[in-house]
């Protein structure tokens, strides 16, 4: 594939992906509002980490550096739910 027609691709995806974003906020879900959107962002996140930040074709310490956010994020994220 060559690299015009996967940055159109990922394009898309993303367009896809904020689409799906707003179009959640026209409906009321509940409590699955967020756990809906915080997947959707976690998934743009991704696809812009794998394919922008070079994370697939890279090194294990920028691996490792993702890996530990990610831990660091659902560790405050866990806290802040424990609170309420």
């Amino acid at each position: 594939m060559s690299d015009i027609r996967k940055l159109t691709f990922v394009y898309l995806v993303l367009l896809a992906l904020l689409a799906l974003t707003v179009g959640s906020s026209s409906f009321d879900l509940g409590g699955f509002n967020s756990a809906l959107n915080l997947v959707i962002a976690a998934a743009k996140a991704a696809i812009i980490a794998t394919m922008f930040m070079q994370l697939s074709s890279g090194g294990i310490l920028p691996r490792l550096a993702v890996a530990a956010t990610g831990l660091w994020l659902a560790i405050l994220f866990g806290l802040t739910l424990i609170g309420r």
